[in-house]
């Protein structure tokens, strides 16, 4: 059975989509189901789906939404001035800030549900390295550091900062990270 094209861009479908990703972010994807999204966000499941054509096509845009603000973030670090040990707590810091804990959730949600290989999570994890890791090799360009250790060390950190719920726990995971730039790109001494 031909599938429905999906209608253009609107900004009613912006708004939608918009809305959707922050419902998500806090909901989680799991066990996402339309109706109470589309109330939560003012809309209609009908509404949804002439709009996304189908749950599955509201999940990839919400999933593509996430990784275009991922992009977004991995470009201004490739593009911050300084050394990489500066590049990369800028990066931290900015991954960190309390505004940002829902759309790592929804990242790590996408990211294992990616695993199962099933539409429209299939190709996500995979899509999520491939973006990540050539800037993290240029901001690392000139330290014996491989991107991969970086990016499995700063994605560890992160999920666990995801799970975390007392500021101990943030104290923990934030000096877990120092240390790990300590020891693999420890700051020029001062004269």
């Amino acid at each position: 059975m031909p599938t429905a094209a999906k209608p253009p861009t609107s900004a009613r479908r912006d708004e939608l989509l918009a809305a959707s990703v922050t419902y998500v972010a806090e909901h989680g994807l799991a066990d996402l189901s339309l109706r109470p999204l589309a109330q939560a966000i003012g809309s209609s499941p009908r509404v949804l789906l002439y709009l996304f054509g189908s749950k599955d096509g509201l999940v990839q845009e919400i999933l593509n939404a996430g990784r275009a603000e991922q992009l977004t973030l991995i470009e201004r670090a490739d593009d911050h001035p300084g050394s990489a040990r500066e590049t990369l707590d800028h990066l931290w810091t900015w991954l960190m800030a309390p505004e940002r804990r829902g759309a790592l959730r929804l990242f790590f949600d996408g990211y294992v549900h990616s695993f199962n290989g099933e539409a429209p999570w299939s190709d996500f994890a995979t899509r999520s390295l491939d973006e990540w890791l050539p800037p993290l090799s240029r901001v690392l360009a000139d330290h014996n550091v491989p991107p991969t250790l970086v990016l499995a060390v700063l994605r560890g950190l992160l999920l666990d900062h995801v799970a975390a719920s007392t500021p101990e726990d943030h104290r923990r995971i934030h000096s877990a990270w120092t240390t790990f730039l300590d020891r693999t790109l420890p700051t020029a001494p001062t004269d």
